[in-house]
């Protein structure tokens, strides 16, 4: 399980031989990281007399992005999980759900990344550094995600299915655009 692995046997993983942990796991690790710096900055902010007015912001940011968090790295092992599936099976309902969870990693990433641009905005600003770096790194999750959605596209049989997840990617890609220029 890639949330019980340290970050050294990770990426140890990731660079070898192995077909997962691959891109759809990394970009979900990617929003979990994204979100637990949205924390960081959330509980620095929080008791501080200077942030008195933003205080119950972060009260909801907080448990959010914890919450994320979990459920990104969740995903990953979700993603690892589904390709494995997709290379098992081939089968139509594998090759769905292996573009399903990145969604799914696509759509949390997109929330986070709302949530971080909240933290440059309102959060405490000696860890403005950080809440940038939890901008940058749900903008990497996102659009890794949304490649290992399109990927898997041409192998979809279901017309309809790949029309709603191609609107879905543009939801995304117009939210983290607005969530980026913000």
């Amino acid at each position: 399980m890639i949330k019980d692995q340290k970050i050294s046997s990770f990426l140890d993983d990731l660079s070898s031989k192995k077909p997962v942990p691959g891109g759809g796991s990394t970009s979900a690790v990617a929003g979990a990281m994204a979100a637990s710096l949205v924390a960081m900055v959330a509980n620095l902010t929080l008791g501080k007399e200077k942030y008195r007015e933003v205080e119950e912001d972060f009260e909801q940011v907080l448990p959010r992005a914890t919450q994320l968090k979990d459920q990104l790295l969740q995903l990953a092992d979700e993603d690892a999980l589904a390709y494995q599936a997709v290379v098992k099976t081939k089968s139509q309902e594998a090759i769905k759900t292996a573009a399903e969870v990145p969604l799914k990693v696509a759509q949390q990433s997109l929330e986070v990344l709302r949530l971080a641009v909240l933290a440059v905005k309102k959060g405490n600003q000696n860890a403005l550094s950080d809440a940038r770096c939890a901008i940058e790194l749900a903008t990497a999750a996102i659009y890794g995600a949304l490649e290992n959605i399109r990927i898997n596209l041409p192998y979809i049989e279901d017309k309809k299915f790949v029309c709603q997840l191609k609107s879905e990617i543009k939801k995304i890609l117009t939210g983290a655009e607005e969530g980026v220029e913000k």
